[in-house]
């Protein structure tokens, strides 16, 4: 296939919010949030380099010059799927019947043709389609962080306590809205912490890792350095990030994690609810990292990305966490800020979560 655009355009400049040096950011209050965005202090127009055109599943692998998972901790693919095609509409995408039946065996499958992997966990669905709030949708998914007379248990339908989660398909609610401040859903400690404490059909599924990783601590080991001779499965966390209309403002920009510095990295805790468990309100806290902006960091987007298109996200993959470097496979992202789109509608995308097993 052809050189990636980034290196046969000019690149646009979008706005990034990043936490300024020396800065501790203070931890949200609301559950599923990011530190406020007064927290993101050190805001920067960087260049955002294009990764058109873009491959097929079956081209990837050819792309010598593309974003790659195991270069840049992300890539993008052209990916048709059922949904996007009659006698199916955008109303389709919010209907979690047909989301089951079509989207997520769709995507497992996607990911098993780039990532190699045997066993995909679908663990979320994440629908985004409100302009930017301080706290949204995901502050009081399944009645978590809502005050009680708002949030009857009897309303709680069980997409929000079954598995898959469905966050952002409450009719009253409405969706969650981009998250404009520079961030990596998991810090190796929070991806552990996830597997454990999210829901319970998250953690039947990673039993034997989960196995491994104690039996290793138990004998003072590190799951860090000794999981790979232990027998445990190769496991990684992926965010699958397919827009529902053609993206006009708030696309999201990857970080190429090859030019992050391990002082770019800062960790921060995130409210999480203890889901699946009616009648249970606990939260606990993940380990997360927001960014810090340094010289050399390079910034990719899709632009105009179309429902066909997506983008594949690292989040932790205990094989490159082996290999040292403080990310371990994930790759700081952000919506992103274009000039000149402020009155553009708001965006619509959906996200799917998953775990990996090899």
């Amino acid at each position: 296939m052809a050189a990636t655009g980034s290196l046969l355009a000019e690149p646009v400049i979008g706005k990034l919010r990043f936490v300024s040096k020396e800065h501790t950011p203070e931890a949200s209050p609301h559950n599923f949030h990011l530190p406020d965005i007064s927290e993101f202090g050190d805001e920067r127009l960087v260049p955002l380099c294009s990764m058109r055109p873009l491959p097929t599943v079956s081209e990837l692998p050819l792309g010598t010059t593309h974003a790659q998972l195991h270069t840049h901790g992300f890539t993008a693919v052209n990916h048709p799927t059922t949904l996007n095609r009659p006698p199916y509409d955008t109303a389709s995408w919010k209907d979690p019947n047909l989301l089951k039946e079509y989207y997520i065996p769709d995507t497992a499958q996607m990911l098993k043709q780039i990532t190699g992997c045997k066993t995909v966990v679908t663990e979320a669905l994440l629908l985004r389609s409100a302009l930017w709030s301080p706290s949204d949708a995901l502050a009081t998914h399944a009645g978590h962080g809502a005050e009680p007379a708002e949030t009857p248990a009897e309303t709680v339908s069980d997409l929000e306590t079954g598995f898959p989660q469905f966050i952002g398909f409450d009719a009253v609610k409405g969706g969650a809205s981009p998250a404009p401040k520079v961030h990596l859903d998991y810090a190796p400690a929070g991806a552990r912490s996830h597997l454990r404490m999210y829901h319970p059909d998250l953690s039947a599924a990673a039993a034997d890792i989960i196995r491994v990783e104690d039996s290793l601590l138990a004998s003072g080991r590190s799951p860090k350095e000794d999981y790979g001779g232990s027998g445990g499965p190769r496991w990684a966390l992926f965010s699958v990030w397919r827009p529902l209309k053609t993206v006009r403002r708030d696309p999201l920009a990857l970080g190429d994690q090859r030019t992050f510095k391990s002082e770019d990295y800062v960790p921060v805790n995130i409210k999480t609810p203890c889901l699946g468990l009616p009648g249970v309100t606990e939260t606990f806290e993940c380990e997360s990292f927001v960014g810090r902006y340094s010289e050399g960091q390079e910034w990719f987007w899709v632009d105009e990305q179309t429902p066909d298109e997506v983008l594949v996200i690292g989040l932790f993959d205990s094989d490159v966490e082996k290999e040292g470097g403080t990310a371990a496979g994930g790759t700081l992202h952000s919506s992103v800020e274009l000039p000149g789109t402020e009155e553009e509608q708001a965006r619509e995308s959906l996200e799917l979560r998953c775990l990996c097993v090899w």
